[in-house]
């Protein structure tokens, strides 16, 4: 999944010092414009402070009344503070606070008010527009919005729903391989897939599937009870642990031909694990004894005056030789950033959040490269044996976690959150079911016996579309993707898969799940996407996406884009995971509204139809190489719901 966090994340993160989510979008610090109607219509903007919001003319800024307000959810407690109205300041008033357009607009509704005047001030049917002071931000809805009308580079959803006015839609099962979905979630719950041929919590294998109980999808990295790992280790532990065995001492020349690419993935993680184990040693050591830790780290406060340091300066101190204390020294450093001031208040921190900070400073060497470290033993599979189907469990315990599920969570909104809810955000496609297939850990790389098993169950069990926001550079058992990947196109399945981010031309990089089948046949199924900005220019391409004009088939708004997080909560994410969902859920609308379509069909429309800008632009990466746009993927544009919807109307075969 090549989603390890860069060690100034980590910090960021352990120390919490960024908050990226919020419970229902919330309202507070925002200005909106809009039409009240009471006593007469009138346009107004409405100002969210943090506490207190104000209602004033637009014409002439002249205030009408102030509130005090408090939100839960998305219900709105309003209070009148000053103003024209007749209501009585202590009357307590309840509002639902709906919100349309991902957050670009919203409608209040009185739920308790027993002034009627400010009842019928906010009686409007046309709702308020959000007023962004920031102009280089864009709308939460910017990639629904369309390149020519509203000179922003999104996918013309809305558009596309304007030519689908008319006509029906079936559901559409979209399996989302991932690292496990909310399903309790208030914008995805009624969205979510139920096997309709399972009897919930009987503890029977009611369809004969091979997977007891499994009502909502599948957990490939649970335990039987539904508890689940938060960390596996990259892919290069993975291979050499789990194939040293089988190659670290056979002869070269006994190998046999269909092994030979195996073996060669084996001797590549063998060395690169080998180099990074020895690097991380001397951190395992460290953090093995909390108490000698904590002196040595004493030991080097004595030699730092009590006052703002730095980390040159932690490094700089003439200290003990042996490898623990240059450890410590080391990690203690590495961690340092300015706004912890002093040292010894810097370790104040440290001690505070000692659990953190040792996930966080540690992980490598505890986790990465640990090889005592055993993920797996609470899922009871045999991680070499990739032809081993039936493991994991129905259920994923989420508990309070703030990692499990986040990423799929995030990607399932981006595909189907249910529209027209007032709730957060509107999903991509209106009539899909969310099938979540866990197959990717919260940290670390997914392993290929779960992709491979992963893609099976979600054709089994009817899904259409299926999306994958994940990658790594080894796959010591590509034969078994390949045959899934091949059954999934056997079986009519769209695969969609994001591209990566490491801003490389991914035409030469070694990466899987690959589209090129090892017989060297390209699978006809599966569609590569690249992420694109907001900007119709020459930031078109997000720097950090990766390109290809072989294996990347098109772009996709993936930048700033706000979905759903567990625990009801939403945040904006960036990278190609999020242009894939974009893209699977036109992909899944598409297949909704004309079922006739196949999945070649589709991936060969939304190709077709992508809107071409005819642009040079920065070419992705850390070069400032300017590139027409079309030279960075093969159809050289960028998904359009609307043109595709078009193209299919004008061609009568196809629907």
């Amino acid at each position: 999944m090549n989603t390890r966090k860069s060690t100034l994340l980590f910090i960021l993160f352990f120390f919490s010092l960024l908050t990226a989510s919020q419970a229902q979008l919330p309202i507070h610090t925002t200005r909106w414009k809009g039409l009240i109607m009471a006593p007469n219509a009138i346009q107004v903007v409405v100002s969210f402070g943090n506490d207190t919001l104000s209602i004033k003319t637009e014409s002439d800024n002249r205030v009408l009344e102030t509130m005090r307000y408090e939100q839960d959810g998305d219900t709105l407690f309003i209070q009148k503070i000053t103003g024209q109205s007749s209501c009585e300041n202590n009357a307590l008033a309840l509002y639902k606070l709906a919100y349309t357009n991902n957050g670009e607009s919203f409608l209040l509704t009185p739920i308790n008010d027993k002034c009627p005047e400010r009842q019928q001030a906010f009686s409007s049917k046309t709702p308020f527009i959000r007023i962004r002071p920031d102009l280089n931000q864009p709308p939460q809805n910017w990639p629904y919005l369309d390149p020519k009308r509203d000179s922003v580079a999104g996918i013309s959803l809305y558009k596309a729903y304007e030519l689908l006015k008319d006509r029906k839609s079936v559901p559409v099962i979209v399996g989302v391989l991932d690292s496990g979905v909310d399903i309790t979630h208030e914008d995805l719950r009624d969205v979510i897939w139920v096997n309709p041929k399972e009897t919930p919590g009987n503890s029977v294998d009611d369809d004969k599937n091979g997977y007891t109980d499994d009502i909502n999808g599948w957990n490939f990295m649970g335990a039987k009870d539904g508890t689940t790992y938060e960390y596996d280790q990259p892919e290069i532990t993975q291979t050499y642990l789990v194939l040293r065995n089988k190659y670290d001492n056979v002869d070269p020349a006994t190998i046999k031909p269909a092994d030979k690419r195996q073996y060669n993935t084996f001797l590549s993680a063998k060395k690169q694990f080998l180099q990074r184990y020895k690097v991380s040693y001397p951190k395992y050591i460290a953090f093995a004894d909390t108490a000698q830790f904590w002196r040595v780290a004493q030991q080097i406060q004595t030699q730092l005056p009590d006052t703002i340091t730095s980390s040159l300066s932690i490094s700089a101190i003439n200290f003990r030789t042996d490898s623990v204390a240059i450890a410590v020294k080391s990690i203690l450093a590495d961690a340092y950033l300015p706004q912890y001031g002093s040292f010894k208040s810097y370790l104040g921190l440290v001690c505070k959040n000692w659990t953190r900070f040792r996930q966080a400073m540690g992980g490598e060497a505890d986790i990465a490269y640990n090889p005592d470290y055993n993920p797996r033993k609470s899922v009871g599979d045999n991680p070499a044996d990739p032809t081993e189907r039936y493991y994991g469990s129905p259920k994923m315990l989420i508990g309070q976690s703030q990692q499990l599920a986040m990423h799929g969570t995030h990607v399932a909104g981006i595909i189907g959150a249910e529209q027209g809810n007032g709730l957060g955000i509107d999903g991509v496609a209106d009539n899909v079911r969310i099938m979540p297939v866990s197959v990717v850990p919260s940290n670390g790389d997914e392993r290929d016996k779960d992709v491979a098993n992963g893609i099976r169950y979600a054709v089994e069990n009817g899904a259409k579309v299926i999306n994958m926001s994940f990658g790594k550079r080894l796959s010591p058992f590509k034969e078994q993707v390949d045959a899934a990947i091949r059954f999934a196109e056997e079986h009519d399945v769209l695969i969609v898969h994001a591209a990566g981010n490491n801003g490389e031309n991914y035409d030469s990089l070694p990466a899987y799940p690959s589209a090129r089948y090892e017989n060297g046949q390209i699978a006809k199924n599966v569609l590569v996407v690249g992420n694109s900005t907001w900007r119709v220019g020459n930031n078109l391409p997000s720097r950090s996406s990766n390109y290809g004009v072989q294996t990347v088939d098109i772009f996709a708004p993936g930048t700033a884009i706000l979905s759903t997080l567990p625990h009801n909560r939403y945040a904006s994410f960036s990278g190609t995971s999020m242009a894939s969902p974009m893209t699977a859920g036109v992909a899944a609308l598409i297949r909704s509204y004309f079922p006739k379509l196949t999945a070649v069909q589709v991936r060969d429309i939304l190709l077709k139809s992508s809107y071409q800008p005819d642009v040079t632009v920065r070419k992705p990466g850390r070069s400032n190489q300017q590139v027409p746009f079309k030279s960075l993927s093969r159809s050289g544009g960028l998904l359009n719901a609307y043109e595709a919807v078009k193209m299919i109307l004008s061609e009568p075969g196809l629907h």
